[in-house]
């Protein structure tokens, strides 16, 4: 006899901690400590059916859980199970059986973009430009190029293109949670993550502002013995400049809506703010900025007279 749990876990060292991105597993062990706290993952592997499966998708939706979160849960256990059906310990793939709840069931309030307003960015600006602190100068970037926190903290001086005044975007820092770690992972994000983003006037003069200040190691955002700085780091200096400043903490993400909010203010249309973006799809940034770009049923209205 042998749990769910159990040949799960021994499943995910023995065939996936070594074969997929550090990242991915962590994604997978957050799955399977999900799935520890239900009936589920005390079901013996050799009785367990379809309709154990369903049971705990169904109560997954009834636990309020977005879509997404229920699809890892059924992805992890589909691909042990085929796992399993590969190696004939198991007769057939039972999980596709399972039906995975529409979008509408489990369809939760959309989380409200936070941007700062033009008054509160000159306020939070100048507490940032005053300090000469690396995590104050990423957050100015941020700000400047609407970039990812990881592209941010993962870019390097040879990534700066001086002659175009551009900046080159080809990886990112990733967040190991469960080992309490990170890394730089030599790629972007994703495919459409890989960009050049022009750099304004600005963002120009930060640049040049910690380069002139002195350059220790390859990146750009560094401690003093030239090492990346930190999540933690940046968390804790922003959030204390915000202080300062008087103006609300929303995290890091915040500068990158405040960026695209800025960008549509200066006319900027959704396919152009999707490109320095890097958004896989131009809806994705519709959705997201929905609220910048309203309702196109006016817009269609005034076409027909």
């Amino acid at each position: 006899m042998c749990s769910l749990e159990k040949a799960i876990e021994s499943w995910m060292v023995m065939y996936k901690e070594k074969s997929v991105k550090a990242s991915t597993y962590d994604r997978m062990k957050t799955s399977f400590e999900l799935m520890k706290h239900y009936p589920i993952s005390a079901v013996d592997t050799s009785t367990i059916g379809v309709e154990d499966i369903q049971n705990y998708v169904n109560k997954l939706v009834d636990d309020g859980y977005a879509l997404s979160t229920i699809k890892k849960q059924y992805h992890l256990i589909g691909a042990f199970i085929e796992h399993e059906n590969l190696m004939g310990n198991m007769t057939r793939p039972i999980h596709k059986g399972v039906k995975l709840p529409s979008e509408s069931v489990v369809k939760k309030d959309k989380k409200e973009v936070c941007f700062y307003t033009r008054d509160e960015q000159d306020k939070l600006k100048a507490i940032l430009w005053r300090e000469n602190n690396p995590a104050c100068d990423v957050a100015l970037i941020m700000l400047e190029t609407g970039m990812r926190v990881g592209e941010a903290l993962a870019l390097c001086w040879s990534d700066i293109d001086w002659r175009r005044r551009a900046v080159r975007i080809s990886k990112t820092v990733v967040r190991i949670v469960h080992q309490k770690k990170s890394y730089v992972q030599q790629s972007a994000k994703s495919h459409s993550s890989n960009r050049t983003i022009p750099l304004s006037s600005d963002a120009y003069d930060i640049l040049d502002k910690i380069y002139k200040r002195g350059r220790v190691g390859s990146y750009v955002f560094h401690n003093e013995d030239g090492s990346r700085i930190s999540y933690e780091a940046l968390r804790w200096r922003v959030s204390k400049a915000c202080d300062e400043a008087g103006v609300p903490y929303y995290g890091q993400h915040v500068f990158r809506h405040t960026f695209a909010s800025n960008c549509y203010e200066r006319g900027c249309d959704v396919k152009k703010l999707s490109r320095l973006l890097g958004h896989s799809d131009v809806t994705i940034t519709y959705n997201v900025y929905i609220h910048l770009f309203g309702d196109e049923l006016e817009e269609l209205r005034s076409v027909l007279g």
